[in-house]
């Protein structure tokens, strides 16, 4: 039996690079469609702004930028003051990335919690450039992405403000 490794390779390279759509279709988490094109979507409509905030844009020294600002949903917040260990499914966070300035917005990251447990297979992460987002990074235990977030929490870095 011949097996041919050629189209096995470029599945895995597609799956792992920026703008992986393997998981999408995964639903609605929290009233989030969290396909990466709904996902884009809600970043760019700005819904997650009155959620609680991080009181200003920062400096981080995160991979994101060199600034930023994190707003949390009330289900990761109350996670977090609960002191849990792993976040229940629907825990969200939104970080907005800023320019140098810290009054430009260039783009988003996002964190979306969607199974139970812990470990990286649990998080879908996004992570998205404007004007147009089709610089994105996006999935389900991102390679790119897990590596800093192990470092947290359930994979939560940010503390609450």
């Amino acid at each position: 039996m011949r097996v041919h490794l050629l189209p096995l390779m470029v599945l895995f390279a597609a799956a792992c690079g920026p703008s992986s759509s393997v998981d999408e279709g995964l639903g609605v988490v929290e009233g989030i469609d969290t396909s990466e094109k709904g996902i884009t979507a809600f970043v760019r409509s700005g819904q997650y702004t009155s959620w609680l905030a991080e009181p200003s844009v920062h400096d981080t020294r995160a991979p994101h930028g060199s600034k930023v600002r994190v707003f949390f949903n009330d289900v990761v917040a109350q996670s977090l003051r609960d002191g849990n260990a792993t976040h229940p499914v629907g825990s969200i966070l939104v970080k907005e990335l800023f320019e140098d300035d810290g009054k430009t917005l260039r783009g988003h990251a996002l964190d979306v919690k969607v199974a139970e447990g812990p470990g990286k297979d649990t998080w879908l992460f996004y992570e998205g450039f404007g004007p147009d987002y089709t610089r994105n990074y996006y999935g389900r235990a991102h390679s790119t992405c897990h590596g800093c977030h192990s470092d947290g929490t359930d994979y939560v870095t940010s503390p609450l403000p």
